[in-house]
């Protein structure tokens, strides 16, 4: 599966931040570290000069994974199970039918098909609350260009001769709420990412481009963390929708929406309570809140 175990480390910036990532031991394995022991608990390249942060909290336990390996295996028990995989299609068109529904979908050989099913489940990411008005559901959901780059390859850079665990900036600076990234093990790359302040700046961005802004403060943030990686050139560049402001989990109105990115990290185990409702099996209290008709989970939750 291409998994492995990674840590995370958000930095603390003022007092509330420091109060908000102390409080998470509560749930969390972790410990905090105080701003002199950076070169050793986090990297030893770790600027010892960066006055920014008061401590940090480091939190064990999480993961990394290979996105294709993962995707290709979630495809491989769809098909063992039934499920039939269509590629270079798009979905065209879905309406209410005296059954369930009808999903016109414009296939790879340039057909066009119908599908009809008792239940439609809509996850399609940042083209979900179009097609959710075609079934005259109001979402309240919408696109942000979110971006990241990934440098060439480097020697591990983290604790103890491993790979550069998840840096967490979580500062209202320069037009974003937060900046992160991490190093793949395989490879020695270091993937960054930044995630806007204000959602109406980026919601429906061209992906073509990379903003300039987004290229500055990773650079400057990177380079903050660990000087060395002034030196180092980009390899790639992406961008791409999450789906925000709220998840929304919900048979009933046939919705696995709105992750704001999140998709990757908990789209299996949310599928699964998805599922369970569907079926009437037990689920977290907290599922109630995920219906279109509660409050949702912002993103703010996992802050």
């Amino acid at each position: 599966m291409g998994y492995y175990p990674i840590r995370y480390v958000g930095f603390a910036h003022d007092e509330a931040t420091y109060k908000s990532l102390e409080a998470s031991l509560g749930w969390s394995d972790g410990y905090m570290v105080d701003r002199k022991d950076f070169q050793k608990e986090i990297s030893p390249y770790f600027n010892p000069n960066l006055d920014t942060y008061s401590a940090a909290c480091v939190t064990n336990n999480c993961w990394q994974a290979t996105p294709g390996k993962v995707i290709d295996y979630i495809r491989h028990l769809a098909c063992e199970k039934g499920g039939v995989l269509l590629e270079d299609c798009r979905l065209v068109e879905v309406q209410r039918t005296a059954k369930g529904f009808m999903a016109l979908v414009y296939t790879h050989d340039k057909e066009f098909v119908e599908y009809h099913c008792e239940h439609f489940v809509n996850s399609l990411g940042y083209q979900a609350a179009k097609f959710a008005k075609q079934l005259g559901i109001e979402t309240g959901l919408y696109p942000i260009k979110h971006q990241a780059f990934i440098t060439g390859r480097l020697p591990m850079m983290g604790k103890d001769g491993e790979c550069l665990d998840m840096l967490i900036d979580r500062r209202q600076y320069k037009g974003f709420s937060a900046v992160y990234g991490q190093q793949f093990k395989e490879t020695g790359q270091i993937i960054g990412c930044a995630s806007p302040g204000v959602d109406a700046a980026e919601a429906g961005k061209n992906l073509k481009f990379n903003a300039q802004n987004f290229l500055e403060i990773c650079s400057e943030m990177f380079r903050e963390w660990i000087p060395q990686l002034g030196a180092v050139s980009f390899q790639a560049f992406w961008a791409g929708y999450y789906t925000e402001p709220r998840y929304i989990i919900d048979p009933g109105h046939g919705l696995l929406v709105g992750l704001q990115g999140h998709g990757f990290m908990l789209g299996q185990y949310l599928a699964k309570m998805y599922v369970d409702r569907y079926m009437g099996r037990p689920v977290p209290d907290y599922a109630d809140r995920l219906l279109l008709s509660g409050d949702g989970l912002c993103e703010n939750a996992f802050k």
